[in-house]
C-alpha cells in the first residue's frame, strides 16, 4: 500500500511540473546548408565551385580557458549536401601552420591526442539532449560518439569520410556524413541543432561556434541551428559485418595448445527513419582487453567495465533507470561456486566454464520526431554444465546455469528545457529453475527555462519469483531538488533503498537496506583570475542510516578543490571526516549484526602537468586514520609518467602503493555446541603495489600497435583475531588459523589494429595471464615477481577479420558491373 501510495504521489508531481515546464524563448545562431546535384570529392581541398558563395558559419567563442571571449584564430563553416550525405567544409585559419599539432592516436582515443582537433555535433531532433558526434584531428585520426544526458558513448562507430590538409593558412577538414549514420525524422523542412568545435592543442584553446557557457549545466541545450534541410528522406539503412576469427589458446589448467575458429555476424537495420535494430549473432569476445582483477576483502562484489563492443555502442538509452549492467549477461553461471561442494567422495571437477555462452543479443533503439525514446534488448545464454568425474573416471555433467533469457524495455519522453520522463523495466528468466527476476524503474528530470534549477528523481521496484517461495518485492526512490547552473551550485538529494531491494539479475547494486540524505554545495570560478583559469569547491554534507531498522549508520562531512593555472597545472585537494563512529551491519556478513567502526578523517592531494610536453606526470598522494588507539592508518601514493617520444609513439607507467595498518575485517563465522553463531575479525596489514605500462606505436590514421602489461600483488598479514560482540565492538579470541593472502594477477594485452576500409578491421591479439592466490606471503617485490612468473600461465593468440558491408554500396557495385 506504501509503494502505491507514494507512486501515486511521485507521479502526480511529475504531471504538474511538466504542465509548468515552459520553454525557453532564445534566439539562436543559425546556419544554412544549401543544396548541391554534385557531391565534392573528399580531398581536403575546398577548391571546387561547390563550395563557393557557401553561407559561412564564424566567429567562434572561447570555451577554454577565457570562456565567452572571441576565438584567438578564425574558423569558417560551410555546409551542402544532396539525397545521401551532408558535407562540411572547414577551414582552420593559423597565423603560424607550421606549429598545428599533428599527434597520432587510435580511432575515437581522442582523451589524450597531442593534435588540433575539429568537431561537429549534430542534433536532428534539436532536442538539446541527444547528438551524434564527428571528429577529425588534423592528423586525419576520426572519432565519433553519441553524446546524451547520461554520458557520453565513445564506442559508437558510423562509417563515414574525412580527409585534413594543412596549407599556408591554416588546416583544412573536409567531411562526408552518410545519412545511413545518423537518424533524423522522416518531414520535409527540417532544423537540426548543430555546433562546432575547434581546439587549438598548441594554446589548449577550445572554441564553439555557438557560445557555450560554463555556468550552464547543460552543453547540448545551447547548440545553434541548422536550417534550410529540404526533402532529405532516411535513407535505407541495412548493413551487416561477418567476421571470422581463428585462436591458438593453452589455459593454465591444461599443457595442452588447442586451435579452434569461430565465425558469425552483426547486423544493423534500419526499422524505419527512428529506429534501428542491432544484433550480434554468435558473438566473440575473445580479444576484449583484460579486466583490471582486484583483492575483495568487502562484503560487496566488484564492478569492473564493460568492454564488449556489442554491449557498449548504442546502449545510452537503456542506462535509463541505472537498472541495467550487461556484464551480468555472460557472466559467472549461478551456480558456479555449488560444483565443489556437491562433490562426493572420490570425486574431482574437470571442468567447470566461469562463463555462460552468449548465444545472440539483439537491441531495437530510437526516437520519434516528437522526442520518444523507445529501447529494447534481449539476450539469450544457453545451458552450461561443469563435467565432474568419479574414481573410475566417469564422467557426469552437473547444470551450473539453465538457458537464460535477459529483456529489457525503455521508453524515454525528451521534454522542453533539457527535460525528460522515463520508464524502464528489466527481466531476466531461467525456464527450468522456474525463476524470474523484475525490475521497473520510473527516472524524470525537470528543468527550467534558464536551466538554473532542476528537480529529478527515480522509483524503482524489484520482484523475484522463485518456485515454491513466497515472492520477494523491493522498492527503490531518490529525489533531488536544486540549483545546478551557475558559480553558486546546492543541490539536496535522498536515496532511499528497501531491505528487500535487489537488481541485481541485470543490475548493479553494492547493498540495499540504506536512506541517505545528503547536501551538496559548490561554488566555482569559471573565468581567469590572478595567476588561475578557473577554480572548483565542493562541500557535501551526509547522513546515513539503515531502512530497516531505522538506525543511525554513517555521518560525513567531505571537501574538495580543484584548480588549473595559467601555465595548465592542475591541483586538487579532498578531505573526509567522520567525527562520529560507523554502524556497519554488513560487514560482520550476517543479517542484523552491527561491527562498530570508529571516527576517521582522511585527506589526498593530487597534481597533473601539461599534457602537451613530451614528458608529463600526474600524481596522488593520501593519508586515512582512525581516531582511536589501535593505531589503524593508511596510506596510499601513485605516479605516473607519460613519455611522448614522437607524433607516433607514447609510453605511459603507473605506479600505485597502498598500505593499510591494523585494519579490522570480517575473517569467518561458525555456530558453536550451544548453537550460537560466532563471528570472527581479524587485524590485519595489507599492502597493495600495482605497476602498469602502456605503450602505443600508431602507423598511421588507420593501424596502430597498442601494448599494455599490469601486475597486481595484494599480500595480507593477520595478526591478531577476535570475536564480534552483541554490541559491534570486538574482543579477543584464542581463535588460531592461517588466513595470509598472497594474491597476484598479471596480464599482458598485446593488440594490432588495422582498419582496412570504412567500417572494416583486422586485429591481432596475443593476451597473457597469470592468477595466483596463496597463504605463504612473500614478502620480497622481485621474489613474488619470480615466483608468479614461475606459476601456470594462459595464453592466448588471435587473428580476427571483420568487413562492413552496406546495402546501398553493394546496390551501386551491382549497377556498375550491370
Amino acid at each position: 500500500m506504501f509503494i502505491k501510495k507514494l507512486y501515486g504521489s511521485l507521479l502526480l508531481i511529475i504531471i504538474c511540473l511538466i504542465t509548468f515546464n515552459l520553454s525557453a524563448q532564445t534566439n539562436k545562431k543559425q546556419v544554412k546548408a544549401i543544396r548541391i546535384t554534385t557531391p565534392p570529392k573528399i580531398d581536403g581541398e575546398l577548391n571546387e565551385a561547390v563550395w563557393d558563395n557557401i553561407p559561412v558559419a564564424t566567429d567562434f567563442f572561447q570555451f577554454d580557458p577565457y570562456n565567452g571571449e572571441p576565438a584567438t584564430q578564425k574558423t569558417e563553416i560551410k555546409i551542402v549536401y544532396n539525397d545521401n550525405a551532408l558535407f562540411i567544409g572547414a577551414m582552420m585559419f593559423d597565423t603560424a601552420p607550421d606549429s598545428i599539432l599533428t599527434g597520432l592516436a587510435k580511432r575515437d582515443d581522442f582523451e589524450y591526442i597531442n593534435a588540433d582537433i575539429f568537431t561537429i555535433d549534430i542534433s536532428p531532433y534539436n532536442d538539446g539532449l541527444y547528438a551524434f558526434s564527428f571528429k577529425v584531428s588534423a592528423s586525419g585520426v576520426q572519432g565519433d560518439e553519441k553524446l546524451s544526458p547520461y554520458e557520453k558513448d565513445v564506442n559508437w562507430d558510423a562509417v563515414w569520410e574525412s580527409c585534413v590538409k594543412i596549407n599556408d593558412k591554416g588546416w583544412v577538414a573536409e567531411i562526408k556524413i552518410p545519412y545511413s549514420a545518423i537518424r533524423f525524422p522522416k518531414k520535409d523542412i527540417q532544423i537540426w541543432g548543430i555546433n562546432f568545435w575547434r581546439n587549438i592543442r598548441r594554446k589548449r584553446e577550445w572554441a564553439t561556434w555557438t557560445f557555450v557557457n560554463k555556468k550552464v549545466s547543460s552543453v547540448l541545450a545551447q547548440s545553434g541551428e541548422l536550417t534550410n534541410l529540404e526533402n532529405i528522406k532516411p535513407p535505407l539503412r541495412l548493413s551487416v559485418s561477418p567476421y571470422l576469427s581463428a585462436y591458438l589458446e593453452k589455459n593454465s589448467s591444461n599443457k595442452n595448445w588447442r586451435c579452434f575458429f569461430n565465425g558469425g555476424m552483426d547486423l544493423k537495420y534500419g526499422i524505419n527513419e527512428s529506429f534501428t535494430l542491432d544484433m550480434t549473432l554468435i558473438p566473440d569476445f575473445g580479444q576484449v582487453e583484460s579486466d583490471d582483477i582486484e583483492l575483495n576483502l568487502s562484503p560487496f562484489e566488484i564492478r569492473y567495465d564493460e568492454k564488449r563492443q556489442f554491449f557498449t555502442e548504442s546502449t545510452e538509452i537503456f542506462n535509463k533507470g541505472g537498472i541495467f549492467y550487461s556484464r551480468r549477461i555472460g557472466t559467472t553461471p549461478v551456480g558456479y561456486f555449488d560444483v565443489e561442494d556437491s562433490l562426493k567422495k572420490g570425486e574431482k571437477i574437470i571442468s567447470n566454464p566461469s562463463e555462460t555462452q552468449l548465444i545472440n543479443a539483439t537491441k531495437i533503439s530510437g526516437r520519434t520526431k516528437k522526442g520518444l525514446g523507445i529501447g529494447f534488448f534481449n539476450a539469450m545464454t544457453s545451458n552450461t554444465y561443469a563435467v565432474i568425474a568419479d574414481s573410475n573416471d566417469n564422467e557426469c555433467n552437473f547444470i551450473t546455469q539453465p538457458f537464460t533469457n535477459y529483456n529489457m524495455i525503455v521508453f524515454d519522453q525528451s521534454l522542453k528545457n533539457n527535460s525528460y520522463f522515463s520508464i524502464a523495466n528489466t527481466n531476466v528468466f531461467r525456464a527450468k529453475d522456474k525463476y524470474s527476476a523484475n525490475v521497473t524503474a520510473t527516472d524524470f528530470k525537470i528543468v527550467d527555462k534558464t536551466n538554473i534549477y532542476a528537480i529529478g528523481g527515480k522509483f524503482i521496484v524489484s520482484q523475484k519469483y522463485n518456485s515454491n517461495e513466497k515472492p520477494d518485492f523491493g522498492y527503490k526512490y531518490s529525489f533531488f531538488a536544486g540549483k545546478i547552473s551557475g558559480n553558486f551550485i546546492i543541490i539536496y538529494s535522498q536515496n532511499v533503498e528497501s531491505d528487500k531491494y535487489d537488481p541485481n539479475d541485470m543490475g548493479f547494486l553494492y547493498n540495499n537496506n540504506e536512506i541517505t540524505n545528503e547536501i551538496e554545495i559548490e561554488y566555482n570560478i569559471y573565468d581567469p583570475f590572478w595567476k588561475l583559469l578557473n577554480w572548483y569547491n565542493n562541500l557535501s554534507i551526509e547522513y546515513s542510516s539503515l531502512y530497516k531498522p531505522r538506525k543511525y549508520t554513517d555521518f560525513g562531512i567531505f571537501y574538495n578543490t580543484h584548480i588549473t593555472t595559467r601555465n595548465f597545472l592542475t591541483m586538487g585537494f579532498e578531505t573526509h571526516y567522520e567525527p562520529f563512529e560507523v554502524h556497519d551491519y554488513f560487514e560482520a556478513r550476517i543479517p542484523g549484526r552491527l561491527f562498530v567502526r570508529p571516527s576517521s578523517y582522511h585527506f589526498s592531494y593530487w597534481l597533473s602537468t601539461d599534457y602537451r610536453k613530451k614528458l608529463a606526470f600526474d600524481c596522488n598522494l593520501g593519508y586515512w586514520r582512525a581516531i582511536n588507539k589501535n593505531n589503524q592508518y593508511s596510506y596510499w601514493y601513485m605516479l605516473s609518467p607519460r613519455l611522448r617520444l614522437s607524433d607516433k609513439i607514447m609510453l605511459k607507467y603507473e605506479f600505485f602503493n597502498d598500505y593499510e595498518n591494523n585494519d579490522l575485517g570480517y575473517v569467518k563465522d561458525k555456530i558453536d555446541s550451544l548453537s550460537n553463531q560466532i563471528i570472527y575479525f581479524g587485524k590485519r596489514n595489507q599492502t597493495t603495489i600495482i605497476n602498469t605500462l602502456t605503450a602505443s606505436y600508431i602507423f598511421n590514421n588507420k593501424a596502430s600497435l597498442n601494448f599494455r602489461i599490469r601486475h597486481y600483488w595484494s599480500k595480507v598479514v593477520y595478526n591478531e583475531f577476535y570475536t564480534l560482540k552483541e554490541n559491534g565492538y570486538l574482543e579477543k579470541s584464542d581463535y588460531k588459523n592461517y588466513h595470509n593472502i598472497n594474491f597476484n594477477i598479471f596480464n599482458i594485452d598485446f593488440v594490432y589494429t588495422w582498419y582496412f576500409a570504412p567500417g572494416s578491421q583486422m586485429s591481432i591479439v596475443w593476451k597473457n595471464a597469470i592468477n595466483t592466490k596463496e597463504n605463504i606471503v612473500e614478502s620480497n617485490f622481485f621474489k613474488n615477481f619470480k615466483n608468479m612468473i614461475n606459476s601456470p600461465q594462459a595464453n592466448s593468440f588471435s587473428v580476427k577479420i571483420l568487413y562492413y558491408l552496406d546495402y546501398k554500396y553493394l546496390i551501386k557495385s551491382k549497377k556498375k558491373i550491370k
